[in-house]
């Protein structure tokens, strides 16, 4: 009964914590939501104006904005309560912000037996200041792609493929970004750690998730187009984002964006590829370690990459720093540059050079990508040491089927 009592005054401890987290995350957030951010006032207050003024979830079939239809669909439905549009955006971002601690905490849990780390994650999370300025500033969305990506490594980190392949999609339906999970997805396939017929959820998410803006009279070849409308929309090398290209001048965009789209989508593929000639263990510390090494690598090498573009990377530094506690100081560079980033758009400051803060990024990009191929080669050597350990002979294995006669002993009458 004792032992019960404390387990169960644990479990209380636990729950009032993560209680008292949420509702300080979100008082934080609350309190910041009168700011109007530029994108607010370019895309979103029009965006949520139209939905309401045409009746809200009726008006799913009309082509509003860039976005993907079930983005439109959460607005719609947000249109009906009785507060602010500008309040009404934020708060369903805050509220995927406690949807991505929450898998950030169950990709802990994996780690630790113990569930305080996974608790602590939590806290981390909701309140790391990327998220915050993203979700209560700048009324950003980033943290739905987010959730439903680390939802995607948690499924993969515990062997539920489709699972993991329709947590893709729905990122993928949200933002395009999620395409930069799409290389640590295709070694995962290429290695068959997850199956090829699970791709087909991708589509399958992508389809359902037009049909009721189709229905609703939206044209139906338009919705299938929709990302490819995106990409060709921003002809900057660089938006602030602090990847390589904040050293080449923008007046050279119009001359260099294909080729260095083709340069980065030649440097991520040699990157599969050398993946999946390599012998390895699908342990969890890789698998998050090569989360966090893609989700690095595809913003830094594209062009065309926005300022916040390393959100995902600073949310996976956070997971990477509990696998490996050592390893501090990969989000103590990832998410201060991601600050400085966030910063300049929504604020206009800008405390030091971005070719500095690219410089930084670049150095963590190194250091997490030696820390990954060190795990690859340790854990290819023990696979071939282990197959090298020649077996037991057959005959010093296997037991006698009844014990043997003693040649001393008497056989009886």
């Amino acid at each position: 009964m004792q032992i019960l009592s404390q387990r169960q005054r644990r479990e209380t401890e636990n729950l009032l914590f993560l209680m008292i987290v949420t509702a300080a995350g979100l008082l934080l957030r609350i309190s910041l939501f009168p700011f109007e951010s530029g994108d607010y006032h370019q895309f979103l207050h029009g965006w949520f104006e139209t939905l309401q003024q045409n009746g809200g979830i009726r008006a799913i079939g009309m082509e509003i904005g860039d976005y993907m239809p079930p983005y439109f669909y959460l607005l719609s439905l947000l249109t009906y309560l009785p507060m602010r549009d500008l309040f009404s955006i934020k708060l369903l971002s805050a509220v995927a912000d406690v949807v991505l601690a929450c898998f950030v905490c169950r990709v802990v849990n994996l780690r630790f037996p113990d569930r305080q780390y996974g608790y602590l994650a939590y806290a981390l999370t909701l309140f790391c200041p990327t998220v915050v300025l993203n979700s209560a500033v700048w009324a950003q969305c980033d943290a739905i792609f987010t959730a439903a990506l680390v939802a995607c490594l948690y499924y993969c980190m515990t062997g539920k493929d489709w699972k993991a392949m329709v947590a893709f999609g729905v990122a993928f339906v949200f933002k395009l970004q999620a395409v930069f999970f799409a290389p640590f997805l295709a070694v995962l396939v290429l290695k068959r750690r997850l199956r090829w017929r699970t791709l087909l959820a991708v589509p399958a998410v992508y389809l359902i998730s037009i049909l009721p803006a189709a229905i609703a009279g939206r044209d139906f070849l338009d919705l299938l187009t929709v990302y490819f409308r995106q990409a060709g929309q921003y002809s900057m090398i660089s938006m602030f984002a602090t990847n390589l290209y904040t050293w080449i001048p923008t007046g050279w965009s119009e001359y260099l964006g294909t080729p260095l789209v083709i340069f980065a989508l030649t440097g991520i593929f040699i990157a599969v590829a050398a993946l999946y000639r390599k012998r390895f263990a699908m342990t969890g510390e890789i698998l998050v370690s090569l989360a966090l090494f893609f989700a690095m690598l595809v913003p830094f090498l594209l062009p065309h990459m926005h300022e916040r573009y390393f959100y995902l990377a600073d949310v996976l530094s956070l997971v990477f720093v509990f696998y490996f506690p050592r390893k501090l100081y990969v989000p103590g560079i990832m998410i201060p540059a991601s600050i400085f980033a966030v910063c300049h758009n929504l604020f206009g400051t800008e405390f030091v050079q971005v070719e500095l803060v690219s410089a930084l990024v670049l150095v963590d990009l190194i250091l997490v990508g030696a820390h990954t191929a060190r795990l690859l080669f340790a854990s290819g050597a023990a696979m071939r040491a282990e197959a090298e350990t020649p077996a037991p002979a057959a005959s010093m294995q296997a037991a006698p089927d009844r014990p043997e006669a003693d040649p001393m002993q008497t056989p009886a009458p």
